[in-house]
């Protein structure tokens, strides 16, 4: 668990993704610290990565989706991925970026089941050509976690490969 700081107040506009590129969980936590939002959502979402890191789309999932759930039953990050190719293109670097509010219990915190759901998760993604490239949750109390660093021992992801790909998916 690592801590950040709030840079934000109330009225502090939410920041624009689309001017970030994101290359490693440290650049997730830099977004974090002037969006007041991340910790305080209570769902998750999936950002589609370029090769550069910058979002060109992103799947929002429903209050009751986790890294669990997902790993028990992948449809749908696996349904987002056949809409975002139907609807002309998905890059094939995924992120997903978990907000946890601590007074949810059932989404609270990080334990040992995290990291072994993102590696499920990202095991089954890579099966339809995806790379998950982690997996950065964040609380109400600016902790964060990095499921890439919990289970690599570094932030930053791999670069990708000449394919578009990256050698991330020898990690699980």
């Amino acid at each position: 668990m690592h801590t950040y700081p709030h840079r934000w107040t109330d009225d502090t506009e939410v920041p624009d993704l689309e001017s970030y590129r994101f290359t490693d969980a440290l650049d997730v936590v830099a977004l974090a610290e002037l969006d007041r939002t991340q910790g305080w959502k209570t769902w998750p979402e999936v950002w589609h990565l370029d090769d550069e890191g910058r979002l060109r789309c992103a799947f929002r999932a429903s209050s009751g989706q986790t890294l669990q759930r997902w790993a028990d039953d992948p449809r749908p990050l696996r349904r987002s991925r056949a809409e975002g190719l139907a609807d002309g293109g998905c890059p094939d670097r995924w992120l997903i970026v978990d907000s946890r509010p601590c007074g949810l219990s059932f989404r609270a915190g990080v334990d040992e089941s995290d990291p072994a759901a993102f590696l499920a998760i990202r095991r089954d993604l890579a099966t339809i050509g995806l790379t998950l490239v982690d997996a950065v949750v964040f609380d109400d109390q600016g902790h964060w976690w990095s499921m890439h660093e919990l289970t690599s021992g570094t932030t930053r992801w791999p670069e990708p490969g000449a394919a578009g790909t990256s050698d991330i998916t020898a990690i699980a």
